[in-house]
């Protein structure tokens, strides 16, 4: 009787401790597709910024040299940053996408040059 006792109480142990790991494992997991996530906003935008020259993006707003603009898609909160560099012609453009996940703050953040004719 003791031997069962005694197994069943390992197995029981045993239970737990993969139950603790398996909730560990998809919450890494969901941090991981969040930073995915935030990585691909930031891709994304500085492709959008690429595919047009950068009077249109600085005649439009989308990239204002000196200045940040900003938007939100989803829980994420992107910031475009641009400024010009020492040598002339060349801009910096930083986007940062941010965002909150179970209370803790997130960072992602994509840099650049770009000859500016």
């Amino acid at each position: 009787m003791f031997d069962v006792l005694f197994a069943l109480f390992l197995f029981s142990l045993g239970f737990g401790v993969l139950f603790e790991l398996t909730a560990a494992a998809l919450s890494e997991s969901s941090q991981a597709t969040s930073l995915m996530e935030g990585a691909n906003l930031a891709q994304e935008t500085m492709d959008q910024l690429a595919a047009h020259s950068w009077s249109e993006n600085i005649a439009c707003g989308d990239c204002i040299p000196g200045e940040a603009v900003e938007g939100t898609q989803g829980k994420f909160c992107w910031h475009v940053y641009s400024q010009w560099q020492d040598i002339p012609q060349l801009l910096k453009v930083s986007i940062e996408v941010t965002w909150t996940e179970r209370g803790t703050p997130y960072q992602y953040k994509l840099e650049t040059l770009y000859a500016v004719e």
